[in-house]
């Protein structure tokens, strides 16, 4: 595994859901996390500096870190969690 992907959506509150927004493909992190917690915060510093790069809208974000299969299917899941940008 070389890559970790986050499948992240964006909360639109006319719909009151989370729609399909962005799929980030990050480099695998090292050391590897092993605790939830861990993820996490990898998970959110890499959102960070997409948002800060792309200038995403503020807002709520849901965020799903996991591997992929070649043909872009989730096969393990890291960590899934809500997070705010306050640019």
């Amino acid at each position: 595994m070389d890559v970790v992907w986050l499948d992240v959506q964006m909360w639109t509150p006319l719909r009151g859901t989370f729609h399909p927004f962005l799929d980030v493909a990050c480099d695998l992190p090292q050391p590897l996390p092993v605790a939830e917690g861990d993820w996490q915060r990898w998970a959110r510093m890499n959102l960070e500096a997409v948002a800060a790069h792309e200038q995403w809208q503020p807002g709520r974000y849901h965020y799903t870190a996991e591997r992929r299969d070649d043909g872009g299917h989730p096969v393990e899941v890291f960590v899934h969690g809500l997070w705010e940008w306050n640019a």
